[in-house]
C-alpha cells in the first residue's frame, strides 16, 4: 500500500479551508487580537504535525507491522512531548493566550485526525485482497 502525500496535503489543504471559512467570521467579529493570534499560531501548530505525521506514516508504511508501530507509536509520543514543550515556551515566555492556543490545537487536531481516518480508510479499501 503506498501513500500519496500530495493527496493527502490536498485533503489537508480543503479540510483547514472549510474549517477557517467557518470559524473566521465569530473569530475576527468576537475575539481579540490576542486571541486570534494564540489561535493562529495553535493551527500552525496542529498543521505542522500532521504534516510529519503522514511522512513518518509513509516511511513505516514499507516496514514490518512491528517496526511501523513503534515508528508510529513512538513518533506520536515524541511529537505529543515536542508540541507540549512548544505549548509550554508560548504561554510562559512569549505570553500567548491560552484559550486560543488551546481550543486551536484541539480543533485542528481532531481535523487532521478525521482527514488520516478517512484518507487512510480510502487508502485499505482501494486495496486488494
Amino acid at each position: 500500500m503506498k501513500i500519496d502525500v500530495k493527496r493527502f496535503l490536498i485533503y489537508a489543504l480543503v479540510a483547514v479551508v472549510v474549517v477557517w471559512l467557518l470559524i473566521s467570521y465569530p473569530l475576527f467579529k468576537f475575539a481579540s487580537v490576542e486571541f486570534i493570534k494564540s489561535f493562529i499560531v495553535g493551527s500552525l501548530i496542529s498543521v505542522i504535525n500532521s504534516i510529519i505525521g503522514i511522512f513518518i506514516l509513509k516511511q513505516g508504511m514499507a516496514k514490518s507491522n512491528k517496526e511501523f508501530l513503534k515508528l508510529t507509536i513512538g513518533s506520536m509520543g515524541i511529537r505529543l512531548f515536542v508540541i507540549a514543550g512548544v505549548i509550554f515556551l508560548l504561554l510562559k515566555v512569549l505570553n500567548f493566550e491560552i484559550y486560543g492556543l488551546i481550543i486551536s490545537l484541539l480543533l485542528f487536531y481532531f481535523v487532521f485526525l478525521g482527514v488520516e481516518v478517512l484518507f487512510l480508510g480510502k487508502l485499505t479499501t482501494k486495496r486488494e485482497f
